[in-house]
């Protein structure tokens, strides 16, 4: 049995003089040093200790707990745990880089300026400054010690770890640092540290402290700085006002304060000394931004005369997002579904072509949707655009052919192409359906961040669900500084239940919306009322059978042992695999018993062109008898057409089979748009539900409605069953519910009650809480009502009862009857549609669409038909070739990150 590592016994430190003051705060030390003694007599200083105990190298655990709590000292245990763990993280990566010291300070003096390398390396790019030890001062030009507000980073910490390799004598330095007069001249320093609420503007934390004086003896910031600073104490200025929103102002006090930083010396020259490696590194990339800002600002004047040359007018609400993008040049656009942010992204460039600000870009688009980009592009400008197709050699000569124009790439080939696109330097790059940047952790992701344009327009309508990391992620291309630091995002804006680990709520909103301001712009649906129809959700509640109840139940008690395992340890791959699938075929009995039964019962009701209603009652599947009923009235008797979405193609089908009569006595009729049809039967059935007024409605899967504009055709949806996921029941709205749609809509959502599917009804509205508290909401706090990680998740939708016993569920599971387990096994198995398309043409090939890939978890049955897909065979050199067509290959590159990222989790978790 592994013994639990004691806690360190707590030192006591002795109160040592006051000598000085503080030379970043300009507190006096007295009072640094009784807070540090206070410190160490608090259970967070111990606890943080044994946490760091044998993972701070070298240096003193006490010494690196002491400097935590000081940064944190305004905020609550959660964060100051996430900044022990993050500097923790951060002292690995000086072991596992193998960090060492390449240049000191001159003279043999320990403070002041280093370099430092790998141990087989060469100095590595950034300057570092040790000016003082206890307490832990300093600065690094590298985007981590900017970024971190941990006030060290891992080249910081491999200088005082070198030192620390010496204990004696670090010691002594320890005290002599202390001990160590302030400078008499001022000097400019930055404070790393953001604060936890508030802008938190980089800029406003620059300090000018020292002790120089005016002729009459008070303490003075030179001639040339006096009308940018302000006095704070006996020996400390601060910026009156660091002008954020003011780009010639602000670009004129950088102007003035770069002089006194732009070289690594110590000397002195004018009263200040002349290093802060971060601050110097922060002022030159804020000139060269203000720079591009400014100078965007002084052809604002002909941008916008350029936009009123655009083919299409732009409506209000769409010149004023534009107008930002245009403004500051990086632009998060996270407008509701279906206002129009493709409108939006092409008149910027259009404007930015014509006012020739840029010459080259690129758009990253789904795949999928890269051909309504081109039509959209050429119904509202003229700005030269094509699309990058072919392999990729081809695709490098197509990059290499053009030297000027718009080009439009999917998200698969920037990880192919992402040199060459580099190289082809594009000036914008505008990223569509961004939400495939949202986990930091794929290389979609890391592809697409390498990116480096000045112009950078994102468009998603879900930046995020629940998850803020998300929201982060894609942030980080638009603006890498608005939601620094990374690792205190969570802790410092969720809410925390007793003991527990899982978020209960979120908080501090005001803050994240007022950092997200500046390069963030949302409006919703209600905003732009005028301009659009209105929208009418209803939920049609559904009765279970009993023969739904029976067989529903049947599943609760092997989920319910799958979930107990599931809080005892991670799952092993069969059997995350087996509670998808019971999961899943849970929601198919909701849908009705007839898609459960589907291979048995087909067959026998197929060739029943009329169905009666003691039929259909005998098929247990209620949600059939209700569809009908919704087509008689809007289908049939108000003339309206219908979308009709569902996840599965067994549904569809029943679907089609029972409304298909009824459309058939007044001549009219349905088609299907999913991922199965080939794309000339898709377009066909595509002009023919635009076009035709006889047919009324399509029926359709979340693959085949991505990217799919139906609102100069349809004007009501009928979900069959609802998504776990609340972007996709909106993506499945916003099909018809969007710019251009002249008619009211109606959404009509089916919900299976008490039982798996009402439950999930709950957890799509939860999951959007955050969402609309963050983005559409105005107050600080939200509450969830349970928490929104996996486990909770399986929780929620498992039926309310008392957790098994470890022991009493292994127990009951061996010596459950093996005919029961059989019977649940031949359940899942009939509910089983991956083989369908292999047993034969049971269903029609061109009324059979399949269910593709939504963005949710896969069952075990649609990953094995998935596998069924490929085409393995072997080349002349003995290589192996694997082909599988374009919605099989997404699909599968979608379930190996889902399986990469839950693996991620698992490891970390354990």
């Amino acid at each position: 049995m592994k013994r639990a590592h004691p806690r360190p016994a707590r030192r006591k430190v002795a109160k040592r003089p006051v000598r000085s003051a503080d030379t970043r705060t300009g507190t006096p030390s007295a009072v640094l040093r009784a807070s540090a003694t206070r410190i160490e007599d608090t259970e967070a200083f111990a606890t943080l200790r044994s946490l760091a105990h044998g993972k701070t190298l070298a240096v003193p655990e006490s010494l690196l707990v002491k400097h935590i709590l000081q940064l944190t000292r305004q905020a609550d245990w959660p964060v100051q745990r996430a900044a022990m763990e993050a500097l923790l993280r951060r002292c690995a990566s000086v072991k596992d880089d193998e960090l060492r010291i390449a240049t000191r300070p001159r003279g043999g003096v320990v403070l002041g300026l280093y370099t430092t390398r790998r141990a087989r390396g060469t100095a590595r790019p950034y300057t570092t400054l040790l000016d003082s030890i206890d307490p832990i001062r300093g600065s690094c030009d590298c985007p981590d010690f900017l970024r971190s507000s941990l006030a060290l980073c891992k080249h910081l910490l491999a200088v005082i770890d070198s030192l620390a390799a010496r204990p004696k004598r670090f010691a002594g330095l320890m005290v002599m640092s202390a001990a160590r007069p302030a400078a008499n001249s001022l000097r400019l320093i930055w404070d790393p540290v953001r604060p936890l609420t508030g802008e938190g503007d980089w800029l406003a934390r620059v300090r000018l402290i020292g002790r120089d004086r005016n002729r009459s003896g008070a303490p003075a910031p030179p001639a040339r700085l006096a009308r940018w600073f302000r006095s704070e104490g006996a020996s400390t200025f601060v910026l009156a006002d660091p002008h954020a929103g003011q780009p010639e102002e602000r670009a004129a006090l950088v102007a003035e304060l770069l002089p006194s930083l732009d070289r690594p010396s110590a000397a002195t020259r004018g009263g200040l000394t002349l290093h802060d490696p971060a601050l110097r590194a922060l002022l030159r990339a804020e000139r060269e931004r203000l720079a591009h800002v400014t100078a965007d600002r002084n052809v604002g004047g002909e941008l916008k005369r350029r936009l009123r040359t655009l083919r299409r007018k732009l409506y209000p609400y769409q010149h004023e997002g534009v107008q930002r993008f245009l403004a500051t040049g990086r632009l998060l656009l996270a407008d509701d579904m279906g206002l129009g942010k493709t409108a939006q992204a092409i008149a910027a460039c259009h404007a930015l072509w014509h006012a020739g600000r840029v010459r080259r870009g690129l758009i990253i688009a789904p795949a999928s949707l890269k051909s309504q980009w081109l039509r959209e592009w050429r119904l509202f400008t003229d700005a030269p655009v094509e699309i990058v197709e072919g392999g990729q050699e081809q695709r490098r000569e197509f990059y290499d052919a053009r030297r000027a124009g718009f080009l439009i790439a999917n998200y698969e080939q920037v990880l192919r192409d992402l040199e060459t696109m580099n190289a082809w330097a594009p000036e914008i790059v505008v990223l569509d359906e961004a939400q495939r940047i949202k986990n930091w952790a794929t290389r979609t992701a890391a592809c697409v961040k390498r990116l480096r344009p000045h112009y950078r327009l994102v468009l998603t309508g879900t930046p995020m669900e629940n998850r803020l990391e998300e929201l982060a992620s894609i942030f980080e291309w638009v603006d890498d500084h608005a939601l620094e630091p990374k690792w205190r995002l969570a802790p410092l804006h969720s809410v925390y239940g007793d003991g527990s680990k899982e978020a209960s709520g979120a908080r501090n909103l005001d803050t994240l919306r007022t950092r997200l301001a500046p390069c963030m712009l949302r409006r919703l649906r209600r905003d732009v009322l005028k301009q659009l129809p209105p929208r009418t959700d209803t939920v049609v509640p559904v009765e279970l059978t009993e023969e739904q109840r029976e067989a529903h139940d049947d599943l609760s008690q092997p989920i319910a042992r799958l979930a107990a395992t599931a809080q005892r340890r991670p799952l092993t791959q069969p059997e995350f695999l087996r509670l998808m699938s019971l999961l899943a075929t849970q929601r198919m009995i909701a849908n009705g018993m007839a898609q459960t039964q589907f291979t048995q019962m087909w067959p026998r009701i197929a060739r029943v062109t009329r169905p009666d209603a003691a039929l259909l009652r005998s098929l247990c599947s209620p949600k059939l008898l209700e569809l009908r009923e919704i087509v008689d009235q809007v289908a049939v008797q108000q003339e309206r057409k219908v979308v009709v979405f569902s996840q599965w193609r067994r549904m569809l089908t029943l679907a089609h089979w029972v409304t298909r009569p009824l459309l058939a006595d007044h001549g009219l009729r349905a088609v299907f748009f999913t991922g199965e049809e080939r794309l000339n039967h898709r377009t066909r059935n595509l002009v023919g539900f635009h076009d035709d007024p006889m047919t009324r409605i399509l029926f359709a899967t979340d693959a085949g409605g991505v990217g799919l504009n139906l609102q100069r055709a349809a004007s009501c949806c009928v979900n069959l069953e609802l998504p776990w996921n609340p972007a996709v029941l909106e993506q499945r709205v916003g099909r018809i519910h969007r710019l251009g749609q002249p008619l009211p809509i109606e959404v009509y959502n089916l919900v299976s009650q008490d039982c798996i599917e009402s439950r999930i009804a709950s957890l799509v509205s939860d999951k959007r809480a955050l969402f609309q508290g963050l983005f559409d909401g105005g107050s600080d706090e939200i509450r969830f009502e349970r928490s929104g990680s996996f486990l909770s998740t399986i929780e929620r939708i498992v039926e309310a009862s008392p957790a098994p016993d470890p022991q009493e569920a292994n127990e009951s599971a061996a010596d459950a009857p093996e005919a029961s387990e059989r019977e649940i096994e031949a359940v899942v198995s009939a509910a089983d549609e991956s083989g369908d398309v292999l047993r034969g043409p049971v269903i029609p090939a061109d009324r059979v669409p399949s269910a593709a890939p939504t963005g949710e978890v896969l069952p075990a049955a649609e990953i094995r038909r998935l596998f069924t897909q490929l085409e393995i065979s072997q080349t002349e050199q003995g290589r192996l070739r694997i082909e599988a067509s374009p919605d099989a290959a997404a699909s599968l590159v979608a379930l190996f990150e889902g399986l990469a990222g839950l693996l991620r989790v698992k490891s970390t978790e354990g």
